[in-house]
């Protein structure tokens, strides 16, 4: 709470101009929503709430629970500008309400999952998904297109609804993309701009975008993202190529680096949520502990390179609890 606090009284500039822009738009079109269909109740309802909203940016009181002296959860603020009461002061029926949105929103981010253990010619996929909390920010695609197969593995900033929001929104941007067969720096940058006129201005994305080629050709643009692990000829290394992530600026340029693996090669793909993993002792897991894990001859199935990683993940946390989403995939050239 301390942090939310001091994050209201010394950077309130910035929020003040991400609140105003989504109050403003849905102002705008509840005004053409009345306009067109006549004064209705819930509409009204709606437009008094916003122009409150607005109110108390006008005067400096936006974000403070309306039943006690703390903040709305500025992740709730983001997802809903319109929360007047921070999650400890909701009665019995609002926490339920708000249990079944975020079960709701739990199914609904599951049932976005690419398909577990897909096949794509000569590529074989497999992942895990593990969110800390009913939703997540992670995001973890895998698309069949011709004789391509394009993979995404990212993380959004921040956690809970608004990054879940966020991921689903990069989602839908990538699904509507993809079959337009734009070069991959190309797709990536589109994808950057169209997230910039979308998003909050505080919120963004590290992601690694790859289009693998029925040849072994892996196609890779890395926007700020943890460096992938190739496992090729029994040998390990990182391939550390990487740029700014997503949303940050409108005109990012990206790099695509190229990469021919041979049959029984394969391509490990993770967020923070590995290598952050931390044990009792706040040690965290790093990027030696994963290829630790990871030691041993090539992976005939994407899914043994997978255990392995969080089976190491696992031994290290030991009774610690876990402290962030966790996504991981894996690729495999058969």
């Amino acid at each position: 709470m301390q942090a939310i606090e001091q994050m209201y009284e010394t950077d309130l500039s910035s929020l003040d101009v991400v609140f105003r822009e989504s109050l403003g738009e849905r102002r705008s079109k509840l005004k053409s929503a009345i306009a067109e269909n006549g004064s209705i109740p819930e509409f009204n309802d709606l437009l008094m709430q916003v122009d409150t909203a607005l109110a108390k940016l006008d005067h400096g009181t936006f974000g403070k629970c309306e039943r006690c002296d703390g903040f709305v959860e500025t992740d709730r603020l983001l997802a809903d500008p319109l929360a007047r009461f921070c999650l400890g002061e909701l009665t019995d029926a609002e926490k339920r309400s708000l249990e079944n949105d975020l079960q709701l929103a739990s199914a609904i981010q599951r049932g976005l999952l690419p398909q577990m253990s897909l096949g794509h010619g000569s590529w074989k996929s497999d992942f895990v998904y593990e969110p800390l909390g009913p939703v997540s920010g992670d995001y973890c695609d895998v698309i069949p297109a011709g004789d391509d197969l394009y993979f995404i593995l990212g993380d959004v900033s921040g956690k809970g609804m608004a990054a879940s929001l966020l991921m689903s929104s990069l989602r839908a941007i990538f699904h509507s993309l993809i079959p337009l067969d734009l070069e991959l720096c190309d797709l990536m940058s589109r994808t950057n701009r169209l997230l910039v006129d979308s998003s909050p201005s505080n919120q963004f994305a590290t992601l690694i975008l790859g289009k693998a080629s029925r040849d072994g050709e892996l196609e890779i643009v890395n926007a700020g993202h943890l460096p992938p692990i190739l496992v090729k000829n029994g040998m390990k290394g990182e391939l550390n190529f990487s740029g700014l992530p997503l949303g940050m600026f409108a005109e990012t340029p990206f790099s695509m680096n190229k990469i021919k693996l041979n049959q029984g090669d394969s391509l490990l793909l993770f967020t923070d949520g590995v290598t952050e993993a931390v044990d009792e002792n706040g040690a965290e897991f790093g990027a030696k502990g994963l290829f630790d894990a990871i030691d041993g001859d090539g992976f005939a199935e994407p899914s043994s390179l997978i255990r392995k990683c969080l089976a190491g993940v696992s031994a290290h946390r030991g009774n610690a609890g876990r402290t962030d989403d966790l996504t991981v995939l894996a690729l495999t050239f058969s």
